[in-house]
């Protein structure tokens, strides 16, 4: 018998059998201590941090039977007497938290950090924590909040942090207000789907297709059902309804019965009493397969005589592309304006250039996974971290042939999503199994698996020509954007709608020729990620911009102040910028043209290789192009006088729920703090589509307001009632319910919940105005008035300012400063938007100089989460600077917009048209990383 303490108590382990027990998987499954989390499954990530006798450990290297007489401690163990320790209470202080799950861990490394060095400088904390990584990027927050931590626990005075506030006496709108979820993340209480372990649950572990491209021959599953501990395994045949699902076209195979296309194609799922029984009963799964040859490459596809991947059998869905009735090609989108040959003719300087971004992988630290159950009211539940749970909802009904009241989708907080959780991965393969065997299933896939199922960024190959006068006017701009979707449809119809929609940047020019193209491969598959097709186009935009100012002698803020749009004049789509939407871009340029005359000239200094660079984004918020957008809210007064708040808006870390609750408590007069949340849930909430698009606020903002104003209106009813007053007598301020005039206090939310013989509850649905699909000549054709055609709602936009400095001994790019304008119009929350944004600016950056998620012959190089090179601490710029323009949209509830993609569609193109400033070398393939024998090169010449 091991024995040993865990958070000061004795804690006994009794071996069994001749393997180990991993220190990790003891912590949570034996003692329920689920703070502690699993992400990498190597080592890498950091999220399984805990103390071992007062010292920094991963607890995925240890075994519980290595532990005897040691004191361990966990996340759970740091808060004494219900108040956060120092560490915890800054992580909450500083805002250092967006989804929670590599939180705790954060917290651990920083307590083992602080025990060896109690005054650390920041490259001593930037070192001491680099093995935790936070796919989020709060990684300057955490840096601010450990020196505050740091000086509490030397006994020093710690000035507080004042958070930015932008708010009006006595609102809420534009104040600062810590997050709801802060405090329960840093005790570790957060709990995840993996957090959740219900009773007699199967576990369940996929076959994987070896191959990206072939036929299945036969599927032998019998040899799994001679492994102990076996219960099922599902194949093609066990699917009850639809054998497909997709996002936009029903296109995606659930288990493959046929053909495999990528290697994420699952044609078996093996259930079992335990995951090592499961992983073995998979290993067992005999599969024959006739190996097809592979299409690797955008050139081969499309080919005459390539492979044809969508299957011809499939009724047309999308433009006919899934029935294959134009090859391998998944969409195509066109916009045309004026006449670019003649334009070209007549402009000054032309350049022509050709780019290309990779794939990119979202690498959450939480893994994919699902799990499901039967309820109390015996409705099949599947939990997952989705972003979706509505269109969940929608694709399993048809998947298991159920009904809306049989099935039931529960949003659970997101250990990281960023666009790639909009989707369906083996969620439909829990419930199964549930409604096979009557058990709980849960499938929490390794790392391995999870980078080989979920889609990726679309990697661009794009073809630019820009044409401008002498005085800077850009007159003609020819664009061919080619991406590769992978194997399905995914959202590639709307990642490229929005990739040509913005592939410009946010300017006027008169003639423009847009061509974009969607192609079929067997690589992995292509879908939502942030920035949504507009990351990949902004690096080319931008740097080509940036090329033709230097052909002209013209510096990079003047020309897109030529060129920037204004109102009343059409954006890329032909859509005019109205009062009625976002036109306040400029004002990005003018707040960055004064960081750069005030703070950043200075930096270039003589000898030292240093280049400031500039690029401008836009973005639209919310989705647009179609199809219907809708959300609704709930509010019901509760016993007690709380406020049931009910949403499908889900939390991943934006902080939207502190933000909508701002946004409620400034309509009805409810105390910020006297919400009960309750989101995603998707049979105890009014219906509500995904939270994507930088919409989540925008979206759900509109009818937060609406359902407040008219909830407020029934409490003053109903108090004006009981107290025989005029209901415009009253007012509501603080939860309480008050004379107008005098300011007397006649009730509270709770005695009035007492005193009332009905429930006081307001739902209300809301559905934003209808846009327009994106349209070839929307404006010439006559298809839509000019004044009518609304492609996207509003607009948000920023321009970022980066310095770079070159090390002339080795050609490394050091990031000095990045400094981001950003126009998100009314700011609800300012420190949720800036975490937003930060973690966006370093997501972006890393893009630009060092992520290449390389996939070589329809596999994935990266098949780790350390090979995914996930930005670290020592990778985050020295100093980065949000500012928020005065902007407030008309479109947006309160004025505002969203800001969560904005951030990272510039980061990129400023680094690398810096990095031109600095040595002359334009890069033109991302990332910059694969540049340095062309920049060594030119510092060789300049040594010349």
């Amino acid at each position: 018998m091991i024995q040993f303490f865990v958070n000061g108590q004795e804690v006994q382990y009794t071996p069994a059998g001749q393997s180990k027990k991993c220190l990790l998987d003891f912590l949570r499954e034996d003692l329920g201590l689920t703070g502690t989390k699993r992400g990498c499954e190597e080592k890498a990530c950091g999220a399984c941090t805990v103390l071992i006798d007062g010292e920094t450990k991963r607890s995925c290297m240890f075994y519980a039977e290595d532990m005897q007489g040691k004191q361990v401690t966990t996340v759970e163990g740091l808060s004494k007497d219900g108040r956060l320790d120092p560490v915890q209470a800054a992580f909450v202080e500083y805002s250092a938290v967006q989804c929670g799950f590599c939180t705790p861990g954060l917290i651990m490394a920083v307590h083992g950090l602080l025990k060896k060095n109690p005054n650390p400088t920041e490259e001593e904390i930037k070192k001491g924590l680099r093995l935790n990584l936070c796919r989020c990027g709060t990684y300057p927050r955490v840096i601010l909040a450990v020196n505050k931590a740091a000086a509490v626990l030397r006994g020093e005075e710690y000035p507080d942090y004042v958070p930015l506030d932008l708010s009006k006496p006595g609102s809420f709108i534009g104040k600062s207000i810590p997050r709801v979820d802060l405090e329960e993340k840093v005790r570790g209480e957060t709990k995840f789907y993996a957090d959740y372990y219900f009773e007699n649950t199967l576990y369940g572990k996929a076959v994987y297709s070896p191959h990206p491209h072939a036929d299945v021959i036969s599927i032998d599953t019998a040899p799994a059902y001679q492994v102990p501990g076996v219960q099922l395994v599902i194949t093609a045949k066990d699917v009850p309804g639809n054998k497909r699902y997709g996002v936009l076209a029903p296109d995606q195979q659930v288990l493959c019965e046929k053909r495999v296309k990528y290697i994420g194609d699952m044609v078996a799922v093996v259930f079992a009493d335990n995951e090592e029984a499961a992983e073995k009963g998979a290993e067992a799964v005999k599969v024959e397969y006739e190996v097809l040859p592979g299409v690797f490459s955008i050139e081969d596809a499309l080919k005459p005589d390539a492979p044809l991947i969508p299957d011809p059998e499939l009724p047309p869905y999308w433009n006919a592309y899934v029935a294959g009735e134009k090859g391998n090609i998944c969409k195509e989108v066109a916009l045309h304006r004026g006449d670019v040959e003649k334009a070209f003719a007549e402009c000054d300087v032309v350049l022509e250039e050709k780019f290309s971004t990779p794939p990119e992988e979202h690498a959450w630290i939480e893994v994919d996974g699902a799990l499901a159950a039967y309820d109390e009211n015996n409705v099949l539940t599947v939990y997952a971290p989705n972003q979706s749970p509505f269109a969940d909802l929608v694709q399993l009904m048809d998947v298991l042939h159920l009904k809306a009241d049989q099935l039931r989708v529960v949003h659970l907080p997101a250990g990281g999503a960023f666009g790639g959780k909009t989707e369906l991965t083996v969620h439909a393969l829990v419930a199964i199994a549930t409604m096979k065997t009557g058990r709980p299933a849960r499938m929490v896939l390794k790392r391995k698996d999870s980078l080989r199922t979920h889609p990726k960024r679309h990697p661009y190959f794009m073809t630019y020509k820009v044409g401008a006068n002498k005085d800077g006017k850009i007159l003609a701009m020819q664009v061919n954007i080619m991406a590769d979707a992978g194997a399905y449809v995914s959202w590639t119809p709307r990642v490229l709608e929005q990739g040509i929609s913005y592939c410009t940047g946010p300017y006027y020019i008169p003639n423009l020729d847009l061509k974009g193209t969607g192609v079929y491969t067997n690589n992995l598959v292509s879908g939502a990620f942030r920035g949504f097709g507009a990351l990949q186009s902004h690096f080319a935009a931008e740097s080509i911009i940036d090329m033709v100012a230097g052909k002209l002698g013209i510096d990079p803020v003047t020309i897109r102040e030529i060129n920037g749009l204004e109102r009343g004049l059409p954006m890329t789509t032909g859509q005019i910028l109205t009062d009625k939407i976002g036109v306040d871009y400029k004002n990005t340029l003018k707040t960055v043209r004064t960081v750069i005359d005030e703070m950043l000239l200075p930096l270039k200094k003589p000898g030292e290789l240093i280049g400031i660079g500039v690029a401008s984004g836009w973005r639209s918020v919310a989705g647009g192009l179609g199809p219907v957008e809708n959300a609704g809210a709930a509010f019901e007064l509760m016993p007690g006088g709380r406020v049931s708040y009910r949403i499908a808006c889900t939390e991943m870390g934006q902080g939207s729920h502190t933000s909508l609750a701002q946004m409620a408590s400034e309509v009805t007069g409810v105390a910020w703090g006297d919400y009960d949340i309750l989101a995603g849930d998707t049979h105890n909430v009014p219906f509500g589509g995904g939270v994507m698009a930088s919409r989540g606020l925008f979206l759900w903002g509109h009818p937060t307001i609406v359902a407040g104003e008219q909830f407020r209106a029934i409490l003053l009813e109903k108090s004006a009632k009981l107290l025989g007053l005029p209901a415009d007598s009253l007012t509501i301020k603080d939860s309480k319910i008050l004379v107008t005039e005098t300011g007397e206090e006649k009730l509270t939310l709770a005695k009035l919940a007492e005193m009332s013989d009905e429930t006081l509850v307001v739902e209300v649905d809301f559905t934003l105005p209808k846009s327009n699909p994106v349209l070839p000549n929307a404006n010439e054709d006559g298809q839509v008035d000019p004044k009518d055609y609304m492609p996207h709602h509003t607009v948000a936009y920023n321009t970022t300012v980066a310095v770079v400095r070159i090390d002339p001994a080795t050609g490394a790019v050091e990031v000095l400063n990045v400094t981001e304008a950003c126009d998100g119009g009314q700011i609800v929350n300012p420190e949720a938007a800036s975490t937003q944004i930060e973690g966006a600016i370093i997501m972006g950056m890393y893009y630009g100089l060092v992520s290449d998620f390389k996939v070589v012959n329809g596999v994935n190089v990266a098949d780790s989460l350390g090979k995914c090179k996930v930005p670290r601490f020592d990778n985050m710029p020295r100093n980065m600077k949000v500012i928020f323009v005065d902007a407030e949209d008309p479109t947006g509830p309160f004025g505002s917009k969203g800001v969560a993609e904005i951030g990272g569609l510039t980061p990129a193109p400023a680094i690398c048209n810096a990095i031109y400033d600095a040595i002359g070398v334009r890069v033109h393939d991302l990332p910059v990383a694969n540049y340095m024998k062309d920049i060594k090169a030119a510092l060789e010449r300049k040594k010349g």
